[in-house]
């Protein structure tokens, strides 16, 4: 029973809940509406501002309903190809929605020297935005885009941490690098070669490191690349390969915005080789000395008088029963952790905008004792003086520290090393001490693996500074003029030694060298720029300006031998003798003028002509300019009045041009014959230091190209085609000279190499609801290389100095073709290779070379698609290349199927072989009747030939680059922060490919070597990361 005085409260309860109730139920509908055509919208997103879960799509006639638990608010209204609208409500409510067409197209990019609308991009441009590069475990921003853009080949030559890539931009290497229109030197500046023959003499580059390794990925607002020569001529002589243009974060007037960037994780090798155990190479020696004994009982000639039947018979030495079983790859590889922090701060008023940023880099390499660790500050400032007049300046410092991987290609190198040794050996005898490698099975070897690691100790350091200070003044409406000053400064130093203990140091009693380099190059450009819109039909505008750069670089060494074992003592400083120095200084000037008019009607018909003339200090006053002449133009067909309005293609650009670029990249004063200082009997003199050609002039590179760009269904779908065909004619190459001179070659100008090719790229909005977004894109290139004209035609190159060749420069053929003898496969019936002899001379020999392959591929690209659900996102990015093939120079180490380089002594008892054997020698021939491409077993046979057809595998491979899950909290009230993300990732999470070696994607001889690109000498692999961070913004 209910109490008199307990009613007045029960009604009260029941108003409230009443209240409560009317205002939960409270409704709003309505039709959604094209503002052109005045057609509804099907599946158009209407969700609420202040809750987005809540939210309905339109039904096949444009309708909706929602429905709010507050009385009034507001509505947000989105359509793919439309103007997203807010709308407020105030009860339940019926609305009609009116939503303008919005092109796809509209996006503003950077170009040289300005921006521009997409929609009137004429020239072909590909562009990158921060959120799809950003959270990358990764050093070298380049590689962030791989398989993103059309175009633009990446390629990571190996793993080293810190190391250079391969990129090209349609068949051109080294492209040009801007950031912030700073020209940034992006080539690497150490001295350290990381190949040495026995003798300690350099036999090749090895892996560079990159200096686009000093810019934090994080500080990075967009990537833009100009591909065709109408894009990047207005760049001249220094686009000639293509220009990269990298824009960093500014700031904005409000609020100040700071954000917290971190991540974690973990490094392993990603495609590991697995060798023999002790077990497994004992029994492939006791099957290499049966297969030989009985190839002789049967033939007591075939081995020739070298050969004694007791190698067959004479039991194995106890040497090869160490009770030892050592995995070389679990010795030399490891786990390996990766860190980043960032944390930075943006904002201003509507005078003084910032952005300042600081950040640290560890990468932990995943071959032991390497390391790259980097740090990074910046500060970007814009300052309005006044309405006409405002300033502002970038800074960017950097500093980095690199444990480099000495010899991770050839010979002591630990992993060509830990490739070849021996399971029977172990790290360390029994007193403690370092295994001594010739005491063990393996003659393949020149050091114990883990020792030449330990005790061959490289760093490179840098100090690099990157500074610009502009200021822009509004001379009248449309005409301004803007000054721009910059300096780009790097101090680099190389410090290399070689404890007493390694062998390529224990003759000498250790050996170091010291050396330092520093460059300086500085810009100042001059721009005037004129925007003027005439009635709403047309539009101008118009550059002009010259711009002035100079660089100059010193480098100083010292070497010298000598050292206490145990000491600690490194330096140079320290050595008992002084051996030898070196040093060098040098400089160059450049002076430009450039121009270019962009014109449209009713931003329908589009005009671009731009010039520019480029003087150089490296070439003779006769050939000093050289001038760059750009056009091109485009056509929205969808703009006319014929398109029809209800077709599916709902944008659709016709664009073409064709360009000139130039190419000053010999060296400096290569026009002059200059002597230098040399020594005979004692005696200090001079000689000739080269051979000059005052004919010299600029290389000119020259490149049609005619697409389109597409939009479908309002942006649902959106991409690009394009063809282009470039020249590159009046090559600055070295052609070869008699040995008479003195000299091996000159710098002269001659040849032709094109490039042609076709790309096409497509953006998809899979789906667009509320609470639910799917998009995919896919890009593809295809690239013809050819040479069409050689000053020396047929030039035998070599990606290391003491080997035979590995490819050719020919007419005809693709620029760096592998060079090798074919190999036809196994003969089934005795299980020996054949080799065919191309010039019928009876004799297999480096005379029956042909082009074997190249490692340019025919066909790259990429995939990725996006999905977000709720506060849920993921992602997977993919690239593939087809087409290409790999010279595994290092598998004649690891499938030698148990041959030895005569490692018995006089009584015939087996002492060593060669190298250790990878599992690939498993599908090796056994009987009669095999069919495979792997010899047979053979002691005394060595059933490889190192450059041939046997070598060659194919490159082609499909890379899950990039999986990653996260999950984005957004509080309530954004006084308390704005958002956190936190994410887990795997980098390089697989690679379908039938390659036999760590990674198909490699170049053993660095990444500023085209020409002998794609050799896999035992390249540092690359890692798959798995890590976990966070994006905390407030």
């Amino acid at each position: 029973m209910v109490k008199k005085n307990s009613l007045p409260l029960l009604l009260i309860i029941a108003i409230i809940f009443m209240g409560t109730a009317s205002y939960a139920q409270t409704t709003i509908t309505g039709v959604v509406l094209d503002s052109i055509t005045n057609e509804t919208l099907i599946g158009a997103n209407v969700r609420l501002q202040s809750d987005p879960t809540i939210g309905a799509s339109t039904d096949i006639d444009g309708k909706f309903t929602i429905s709010s638990p507050t009385p009034s608010g507001a509505i947000i209204i989105s359509y793919i190809g439309f103007n997203t609208k807010t709308i407020t409500f105030n009860g339940n409510s019926s609305l009609n929605i009116v939503l303008s067409s919005e092109k796809f197209l509209e996006e503003v990019i950077v170009v040289g020297y300005g921006t521009q609308k997409k929609s009137d991009i004429t020239g072909s441009i590909s562009s990158t935005r921060n959120e799809e590069f950003r959270d990358q475990p990764i050093s070298n921003i380049a590689g962030s885009i791989q398989g993103k853009v059309s175009g633009i080949d990446i390629r990571n030559a190996s793993g080293t941490p810190g190391a250079g890539l391969l990129v090209s931009v349609r068949g051109q290497s080294n492209p040009l690098y801007v950031v912030d229109g700073i020209p940034m030197i992006s080539e690497s500046n150490s001295g350290i070669s990381t190949s040495f023959d026995l003798q300690g003499a350099s036999v090749g580059s090895g892996q560079n490191i990159s200096s686009i390794s000093d810019l934090n990925p994080d500080d990075i607002e967009s990537i833009e690349i100009l591909k065709d020569a109408s894009a990047a001529s207005i760049y001249g002589a220094r686009a000639a390969n293509g220009v990269i243009l990298i824009t960093t974060k500014r700031g904005a007037a409000g609020k100040t915005k700071f954000n917290l960037n971190y991540y974690s994780g973990i490094q392993q090798l990603s495609r590991p080789i697995e060798f023999l155990s002790s077990e497994e190479l004992v029994a492939l020696i006791e099957e290499a000395r049966l297969n030989d004994l009985n190839a002789y009982n049967a033939d007591p000639t075939i081995f020739g008088e070298d050969y004694d039947p007791a190698l067959s018979t004479n039991p194995l030495p106890d040497s090869w029963n160490t009770g030892v079983n050592t995995d070389w790859m679990d010795e030399v590889f490891r786990l390996a952790p990766i860190n980043n922090v960032e944390f930075s701060a943006s904002g201003g008023n509507d005078k003084t905008t910032f952005y300042i940023s600081n950040s640290y880099f560890d990468q932990q390499g995943i071959v032991i004792e390497s390391f790259y660790k980097r740090f990074n500050s910046r500060l970007n400032l814009d300052h309005k003086i006044s309405d006409k007049l405002k300033i502002g300046e970038n800074i960017s410092l950097t500093y980095s520290n690199n444990r480099r991987s000495l010899n991770d290609n050839v010979y002591t190198g630990t992993v060509t090393n830990a490739i070849g040794a021996s399971p029977l050996m172990p790290v360390y005898d029994e007193d403690g001490e370092f295994a001594n490698f010739e005491d063990y099975q393996a003659s393949w070897l020149s050091d114990n693996p883990v020792l030449s690691t330990e005790e061959i100790i490289p760093f490179t350091k840098s100090n690099r500074a990157l500074a610009s200070i502009f200021g822009e003044y509004q001379i009248a409406p449309g005409l301004k003029f803007r000054s721009t000053w910059s300096v780009d400064f790097t101090y680099l130093t190389d410090d290399l030694y070689f404890s007493p203990i390694t062998t390529d140091a224990e003759g000498v009693g250790g050996k170091a060298t010291n050396s330092t380099y520093s460059q300086r190059v500085w810009l100042g450009e001059n721009i005037l720029s004129y925007d003027k819109y005439f009635t709403n039909d047309h539009a101008l505008n118009i550059i002009g300006g010259f711009t002035l750069q100079e660089s100059s670089s010193d480098y100083l060494s010292i070497s010298g031998q000598g050292f206490p074992i145990g000491s600690g003592l490194q330096d140079v400083s320290s050595a008992a003798i002084i051996t030898g120095g070196d040093s060098y200084a040098s400089n160059w000037a450049l002076v430009s003028f450039l121009s270019r008019l962009n014109y449209n009607i009713k931003s329908r018909y589009l005009f671009s002509l731009s010039a520019r003339l480029d003087g150089s200090s490296r070439f003779s006053p006769n050939n000093r300019y050289g001038f760059f002449p750009a056009g091109s133009a485009g056509w929205h067909l969808s703009d006319e009045s014929f398109w029809p309005a209800a077709l599916f293609i709902t944008d659709f650009k016709l664009r073409t041009s064709y360009g000139i670029t130039g190419d000053q990249e010999i060296g400096d004063f290569q026009y002059i014959s200059f002597w230098s200082p040399v020594g005979y009997n004692g005696q200090s003199g001079l000689g000739p230091r080269n051979i000059a050609d005052e004919d010299l002039k600029w290389q000119s590179n020259k490149m049609f190209n005619i697409g389109f760009d597409y939009e479908l269904w309002r942006g649902r779908v959106s991409g690009s085609f394009e063809y282009y065909i470039g020249n590159k004619t009046d090559l600055l190459s070295e052609d070869v000279v008699p040995g008479t001179t003195g000299f091996g070659s000159v710098t002269r100008n001659f040849g032709n190499i094109q490039n042609s090719g076709f790309e096409f790229s497509a953006n998809t909005i899979i789906v667009d609801k509320s609470d639910f977004d799917w998009s995919f894109g896919f890009n593809f290139s295809y690239l013809h290389n050819e040479i069409i004209e050689l000053s020396t035609d047929s030039i035998l190159l070599s990606a290391y100095t003491d080997l035979t060749a590995t490819h050719i420069l020919v007419e005809g053929q693709s620029y760096g073709s592998f060079w090798g003898v074919p190999y036809e496969g196994v003969d089934p019936q005795t299980g020996d290779p054949v080799y065919t002899d191309t010039n019928e001379d009876g004799v297999i020999d480096d005379g029956d070379a042909v082009i074997l392959g190249k490692a340019t591929p025919d066909w790259y690209g990429g995939f990725n698609t996006a999905v977000k659900y709720k506060n849920w996102d993921a992602g997977l990015a993919a690239t593939f290349s087809l087409g290409n093939e790999v010279y595994n120079l290092i598998r004649s180490t690891y499938q030698t199927v148990g041959w030895s380089d005569y490692g018995w002594d006089e009584e015939f008892y087996l002492y060593q072989v060669y190298a250790n054997n990878s599992h690939v020698i498993d599908d090796r021939w056994q009987q009669p009747g095999d069919e495979t491409d792997i010899p047979r077993a053979s002691l005394f046979n060595y059933n490889f030939y190192q450059n041939s057809g046997q070598a060659i595998e194919d490159g082609s491979h499909l890379r899950i680059r990039e999986i990653s899950v996260g999950y984005t909290i957004k509080p309530t009230s954004i006084t308390r922060f704005e958002s956190l993300r936190i994410y887990a990732q795997v980098q390089n999470a697989y690679v379908f490919s039938k390659y036999t070696g760590f990674d198909p994607e490699v170049s053993s001889t660095g990444g500023d070597h085209p020409e002998t690109a794609g050799v896999d000498y035992a390249a540092y692999p690359q890692a798959r990361t798995y890590m976990l961070g966070f994006n905390f913004k407030f």
